[in-house]
Parts: C-alpha cells; sequence; structure tokens
C-alpha cells in the first residue's frame, strides 16, 4: 500500500513538472551526435500566450552554429584544427606564447604524430602550404619522403601488401628535415626549438590518454605490428589493446624528440642516432644508408593556384599528385552552377564525382617528382582544358569510363641522367590547419603512406618508419613515377588556403584519406563558396566519393532518398556509409576574415579536434 501512495505521488510530480516544462520546448539543445546532423536554424518563436521569450540565437551543440558535433573553436586571435583536440591545444598554446602559425603547426605535426602514430610521425613525410602576411607570399616547403641511393626500378622489392610490407621499402623520411626547416626559415623567432617542441616532449614522458581511434589503428594493422616486438610495444599493452582511460607512456620518441631539440635537423640525418637507425634497418634488410640521410633537403617550391568564383586556391604540385587533381576538379566544376543545381540533388553530386574521376585519371597519368619529370601541370589547372574535360560530363547520363587527358610526360634532364646512370597509400595520413592574429596562415598534411607504415620501428626511438616506395612504379619501362636513385615519392596530399577577390586568405583546409581526400577538400571549399556554409557547416555536410573510375559511389545516409533513387537510376553503384563515413575524408579546417572572430572545424567523422583563443 504503501508503494502505491508513494508511486502515485510520484507521478502526481513528475506531471506537474512535464507540464511546466512545455514552455519552454522550443529552446531545447540539439539532439545527441548519434542522430543526423541538420543545418543550425533560428528556434521558433515562443507563442504569444507564454512569458518565455523566444532564444537571441539559434541553438547549437558546439563553439558556433554549425558546430554540430561539438568539435569546432572559436576565438578572437588564432586557431588550430586537427586529428587530436590535445594536439590542437598544443598548437594554440604556442600561438599564446608568442609563435606564429609556423611555430603552432610545427608543434602540432609532432603532437599528432605522438597521439595519432598511425597516420604521421618523424618516419614519413609531409607538405606545407604558408601564406607570409608580411611578405604577402605564398609558398610550398615540400618534404616528402625519397628512394635511396640503392633503389633501382625491378631490382628491389617495394611490397606493400605483404604482412608486415617489405623492408626494401623504407624510404628516407622527411618529417624531422622540413619542419626544422621551417622553424628556421619561416618561424616567428619568437621561441627556441626547445620551447616548440617541449609541451610534446611532456606528453610523452608524462603520457596521456587513450585516444579514440587509436585501438581502431592498431586493430586494422596488428598482424604487421606484431612482426617486430618492439613495435608492438610501444602501442600495444604487451600486445594486448588498452582500455579507454589508460594511459599511454612513449618515453622513447620523448627521448628522441630532445635530441632535435637540442642538435636539429643535423641530430636526425648526421649523427651517431644516425647511424643507430642505419644499423637496424640494415640489419633486417633494409637498404637505407647514412649517406641516404645526410643528402635529404627540404624542397621549397612555388605554390600552385587556380581562381574558383573569384576565389583563388593555392594548393601543392608535385611530386604530390593530389594537388593537381583538386584544382583540375574546381576548374571543371566551376562549368556548372553548383548552386543553382543545389547541394543535395543529383546533378550537383554527379558533377562532383565525374568531376573528381576526370582529375584522378590525369593526377595518376601525369604527376610525379617534377625534379626528374617535365610535368604538364600548367595545363592541367588551366579553364581551357577544364572546359575540355567538363564537356565530357551531362547533367542525365553516367559517365561510364573517365579518361586521361590527352598530355605528355618527359624525363627532366635530371631524370635522364638518374635513369641513365642505373645508380644503385591506404589512409596513412592527417591534416593540420592553423591561422594566427597577425595573418600567417599554415595548411600541412603529413602521411605515412599506409597506417602505420612500414611497422619498423628502430629500438630506442619511439616511431616508425613508412613504406613510402610502394607509391613509385616498380618497373625500369615505366612512363611516370618510375622508382629511381634520390626520386622523391609521390602522394594525392592536397593542402590548401583559399584567398578571397583581394588576394586575403580566409580558410585553410585539407584532408586525409588517399585519393577521398582530393574530393573532401573540393566539396568543402565548393560548400562554403557555393553555398555559403559557415566552415564548420561545410565541414560536417554529407559528402560523396567515386571510388576512382567506377561505378562505385560512397554516399553518406544525410542525402535525400530521392537523390540517392536518382544516383542509382544513373548507373551508380550505391554504398551507404551511414550517417557519417570513413571513407569520404576527414577535413581540418580554419577559417578567418578580416574583422571576424577565428573558427575552427574539426571533422568528427575520425574524432578531429581543435582549439583557439
Amino acid at each position: 500500500m504503501k508503494r502505491t501512495i508513494a508511486f502515485c505521488l510520484a507521478l502526481v510530480m513528475l506531471l506537474g513538472i512535464v507540464a511546466g516544462c512545455k514552455k519552454t520546448e522550443t529552446v531545447e539543445t540539439k539532439p545527441q551526435v548519434t542522430e543526423a546532423p541538420a543545418a543550425a536554424t533560428a528556434a521558433p518563436a515562443a507563442p504569444a500566450a507564454t512569458e518565455v521569450p523566444a532564444p537571441t540565437e539559434p541553438p547549437f551543440k558546439g563553439a558556433y552554429p554549425g558546430d554540430e558535433y561539438a568539435t569546432g573553436a572559436v576565438g578572437e586571435f588564432g586557431a588550430a584544427a586537427c586529428a587530436n583536440p590535445v594536439a590542437s591545444q598544443i598548437g594554440v598554446d604556442i600561438l599564446k606564447a608568442g609563435g606564429n602559425a609556423v611555430d603552432a603547426a610545427v608543434a602540432m605535426i609532432y603532437a599528432v604524430g605522438l597521439l595519432e602514430p598511425a597516420a604521421s610521425g618523424m618516419g614519413g613525410a609531409g607538405q606545407m602550404v604558408i601564406y607570409l602576411k608580411a611578405e604577402d607570399r605564398y609558398l610550398v616547403l615540400e618534404y616528402m619522403t625519397q628512394a635511396p641511393g640503392a633503389a633501382i626500378a625491378g631490382e628491389i622489392s617495394t611490397d606493400t601488401s605483404s604482412n608486415p610490407p617489405s623492408v626494401e621499402s623504407l624510404a628516407i623520411p622527411g618529417v624531422v628535415h622540413g619542419t626544422m626547416t621551417a622553424l628556421e626559415k619561416y618561424g616567428s623567432g619568437n621561441l627556441t626549438r626547445r620551447q616548440v617542441l617541449q609541451p610534446v616532449i611532456d606528453l610523452a614522458r608524462n603520457g596521456f590518454t587513450l585516444p579514440q581511434r587509436w585501438n581502431t589503428n592498431i586493430e586494422g594493422r596488428y598482424e604487421n605490428l606484431s612482426a617486430y616486438p618492439y613495435t608492438l610495444g610501444l602501442y600495444t599493452d604487451d600486445g594486448f589493446t588498452y582500455s579507454n582511460g589508460q594511459t599511454i607512456y612513449n618515453k622513447d620518441l620523448a627521448d628522441t624528440l630532445d635530441l632535435i631539440a637540442d642538435g636539429g635537423k643535423e641530430a636526425f640525418y648526421n649523427s651517431d642516432f644516425t647511424q643507430k637507425m642505419v644499423d637496424y634497418i640494415q640489419s633486417i634488410g633494409g637498404i637505407l644508408t647514412r649517406e641516404d640521410f645526410a643528402q635529404y633537403e627540404t624542397k621549397e617550391r612555388e605554390a600552385i593556384s587556380t581562381t574558383y568564383r573569384g576565389n583563388t586556391v593555392y594548393t601543392v604540385g608535385g611530386p604530390s599528385n593530389g594537388g593537381v587533381a583538386l584544382l583540375e576538379m574546381l576548374n571543371i566544376m566551376e562549368n556548372f552552377d553548383m548552386k543553382a543545381l543545389g547541394r543535395d540533388s543529383m546533378e550537383a553530386v554527379k558533377v562532383t564525382a565525374d568531376a573528381y574521376a576526370l582529375a584522378e585519371m590525369d593526377g595518376v597519368a601525369y604527376m610525379a617528382d617534377p625534379d626528374y619529370y617535365n610535368l604538364p601541370v600548367a595545363e592541367m589547372i588551366s579553364k581551357e582544358y577544364a572546359k575540355e574535360r567538363a564537356a565530357k560530363i551531362t547533367l542525365d547520363t553516367y559517365l561510364k569510363n573517365a579518361k586521361k587527358g590527352n598530355l605528355t610526360v618527359t624525363l627532366s634532364e635530371t631524370g635522364e641522367a638518374v635513369a641513365a646512370a642505373n645508380t644503385p597509400d591506404q589512409g596513412g595520413t592527417t591534416h593540420l590547419a592553423v591561422m594566427d592574429k597577425d595573418g600567417n596562415v599554415v595548411s600541412t598534411t603529413n602521411t605515412n603512406g599506409i597506417n602505420f607504415g612500414s611497422a619498423v620501428a628502430v629500438p630506442g626511438t619511439g616511431f616508425v618508419f613508412s613504406a613510402h616506395l610502394g607509391n613509385l612504379t616498380n618497373s625500369p619501362s615505366a612512363k611516370v613515377n618510375r622508382l629511381m636513385p634520390y626520386i622523391r615519392v609521390r602522394s594525392t596530399i592536397c593542402p590548401s588556403i583559399v584567398a578571397d577577390e583581394n588576394g586575403v586568405p580566409f580558410l585553410a583546409v585539407g584532408s586525409p584519406g588517399n585519393w577521398a581526400l582530393v574530393s573532401a577538400v573540393a566539396i568543402a571549399i565548393s560548400n562554403v563558396i557555393d553555398y555559403d556554409m559557415n566552415v564548420a557547416e561545410a565541414v560536417n555536410a554529407p559528402r560523396v566519393y567515386r571510388d576512382q573510375n567506377s561505378k562505385n559511389l560512397t554516399i553518406e545516409s544525410r542525402y535525400s532518398q530521392e537523390t540517392m533513387d536518382k544516383l542509382t537510376a544513373l548507373g551508380f553503384s550505391l554504398t551507404n556509409e551511414g550517417e557519417l563515413g570513413s571513407h569520404v575524408g576527414c577535413v581540418a579546417a580554419v577559417y578567418h576574415k578580416p574583422g571576424d572572430k577565428f573558427y575552427a572545424a574539426a571533422d568528427y567523422r575520425r574524432f578531429y579536434g581543435s582549439a583557439a583563443y
């Protein structure tokens, strides 16, 4: 009887609470992240009969409207976005300490290498697009991996599909040289190497909480990692995956970073530490030598660019084939009124997919190390060529077979000499973007090639080497991108900066994801320019990816059923990725226009994070 009375009293109280809450239903928060995101819109005004005022701002879950997954950040003086919110905060802390965007980017590169070691690290490569406000100049620092001097097509194994990859596929790493060059030439000068690297050293030595994708990356490459006991011990708990909330340490990496903080590039590329790496690699069958390390140089190259509806997009050229493909794709899309087609329409999706397929075919066919080949870059990113390519796309007909264009690529004088002398990507990539209060901008993509690269980690160093030689064509008869001594390895990365009609940069953007990254970056840029989305909306909006030149179209479920039905009827074979898919790229971006705040957007698809101040 007492329980019955208590239950009735509780029910009466609950009904009273519910009745009292009805007046404020219109200002409740957005659904949880497991539900499909919707564009942020103003909440409806409260009924006139109530005394609750209408909200003055639209409801949203994160830092600003459109940040539906709470991975964005907004600030007055600068912002950063990358694969991990802790790394983004390290970048912002560097800005607060008087560093510029380059200082912050370098710290973030090492922080991401610690926190997301599958994707990037000291054994890998990257390219960095920099805008220097004081000089009003865009430039590219290229620090891609390089083939060793003994790399001759057909005479070594560059197999990366085996478990583990061939030890002969190890390339000369570029990250340390590139980042230290960036600091020396374009850092603020207010902070020492030690000050830039110390936050990452402390994190590696003192420990960090298990990141969200850590175990997923381990599980996908466990067989490769387990081939090397030291490597397996770096990233697992005695062979077992870590538990949520567990603290991870990498004290060997902290020691290596200490070495670099004290000695700079020389400590990594020409020292007793270098010899230690070489001795171990050769002991297990690798071909890298100390001379290979000592001759490595970071290349400073001109950024390539095109305009897109009055805005200028700056990105990287060779040895990347992703940058030219991105610009060609945007130029093709410019031939269509994307805004009029409507972002959710079958026609807009089809134009995006077909433009990507055409550009990707050219990127594969005609791009390589620009020091070794005469490349048709100017033609590939021209408006005239794009118009020819766009003519192959019709809005109501399936483009069955996208083909490469009729272009020419030949060996350069250097390439001819090296070839005559006969001298002896899966998603391991990450992107970060940062802007500072003085107007400097960095957009940089770094990569291990495939997750955890070769899985080879020299005992005591704390990082893995890439198996990047698998990106080169291991055939003496290859017409482009042939494996040759000291050729730079090709990659699809396309870190980009977008400037307005006055030349002022307002968007730093990029993505990992093999070829999907090109499509993801183009779609994000189009979302901002064609559909007037803010940067969070642009990153979070549903995306598609056409699987190279096939009929397979990976699509997220937030497109309308009508659009998906029309695409199927047209001839595409759809793979539904659900609300958020891991196969459509993962964008990190920062947006800022003069007089406004800094807005960072980090893709929830891979649990990216951002920070601002």
